[in-house]
């Protein structure tokens, strides 16, 4: 009987510690941030997300094994609501002023990503003994976590513990805020991580991250897509009568040659064909700071033919006004010769009168 204890605190300390939902799965993170801004606050957010994940948990692995990944996400969000709402009710009835302060963020834990995560990555595959150890010791890691960052914001900005004043002169009241608690959750997580490696070197918690366990098989189906299915560069021989037409998604045919066509094709186009493939071969190729370049190149020119063209336009602007002054100055001349002959002819005129 003593065997078994070893994989199964094993189990508890890498779901509750080295893979903690909060700090290093970085799931849930939201409803810490935004709930747990007292001790109250944090312990209805624990206790709600603990039984959450109990249930989904236990009830993926009993039912959900078979069903593919599309269609248990939705039963997961199901459950959840069906656990959340008896919850809401209950601290609504007795809680009202936290159930209030917690709004939007109460509701939403039915959908929380902790649960997909842990029923998908665990439950679905494991067996149910093994899946409640999980679900057990992730419950206990998101609900420490939120009750150490819930009690420490209520202590540093609002003085109080449990709605108990401890007459603290000074507050800190922007760790009530959103930013307060990401960085109370930084220095946490940073704390745990270098505990972890200082006493199990092997652990890496910061992998913990890594989502390859869940989505390998969507991975593998995007990669066969793009190189078996998808081909947006292909060159298709298209005739002038009739245009071949081919999705992109759709594979090639190769069009099945006869054995008597096959003997008809003379040995010299395969020569020839395997020479034009040698010589495509020993081509050389550009590089991308060739290009690069080539394109600086050319940018260059036409900055300096803007250069000179607006050179050309300020020099054409200079010389209007001089080729007008003469004009206007020969203007003013005449008119000025002209007042004289006027002035002369009308005194002649006066004379004779």
């Amino acid at each position: 009987m003593a065997e078994p204890k070893t994989p199964l605190w094993e189990s508890i300390r890498n779901s509750a510690v080295v893979k903690n939902p909060v700090l290093f799965e970085a799931v849930g993170v939201a409803s810490v941030v935004a709930m747990a801004t007292s001790v109250k606050s944090a312990i209805i957010l624990a206790t709600v997300s603990a039984l959450e994940l109990l249930v989904t948990e236990v009830f993926a692995c009993l039912l959900l094994r078979r069903l593919k990944s599309r269609f248990r996400m939705p039963i997961y969000a199901v459950l959840g609501v069906l656990v959340n709402i008896p919850c809401f009710m209950f601290f609504e009835h007795f809680t009202p002023n936290e159930a209030n302060n917690a709004g939007i963020f109460l509701p939403l834990l039915a959908v929380n990503s902790l649960i997909a995560l842990h029923c998908e990555r665990f439950a679905v595959k494991h067996t149910l003994r093994e899946t409640l150890v999980d679900a057990v010791s992730a419950g206990a890691g998101y609900a420490f976590v939120s009750l150490v960052v819930g009690a420490l914001r209520e202590i540093l900005g609002s003085g109080t513990i449990y709605s108990v004043s401890l007459h603290i002169p000074v507050r800190l009241q922007g760790l009530l805020l959103p930013f307060g608690g990401f960085l109370l959750l930084g220095f946490f997580a940073a704390a745990v991580n270098a505990h972890i490696h200082k006493k199990y070197p092997d652990e890496h918690p910061e992998a913990s991250f890594d989502m390859r366990e869940i989505s390998q098989s969507h991975i593998g189906s995007i990669q066969s897509l793009f190189r078996e299915d998808f081909d947006p560069y292909a060159e298709e021989a298209q005739t002038d009568t009739a245009p071949s037409v081919q999705f992109p998604l759709c594979k090639k045919e190769k069009p099945k040659k006869s054995s008597a066509q096959k003997r008809a094709v003379p040995k010299a186009d395969d020569a020839s064909a395997e020479a034009e493939s040698v010589a495509e071969k020993a081509a050389p190729t550009r590089s991308a700071r060739e290009m690069r370049s080539d394109y600086l190149l050319d940018f260059d020119e036409m900055l300096s033919e803007l250069e000179m063209y607006k050179k050309k336009q300020a020099e054409a602007v200079e010389d209007t006004p001089q080729t007008q002054a003469p004009a206007a100055q020969t203007a003013e001349s005449e008119s000025a010769a002209e007042a004289p002959a006027a002035e002369n002819a009308s005194g002649e005129e006066e004379a004779d009168i």
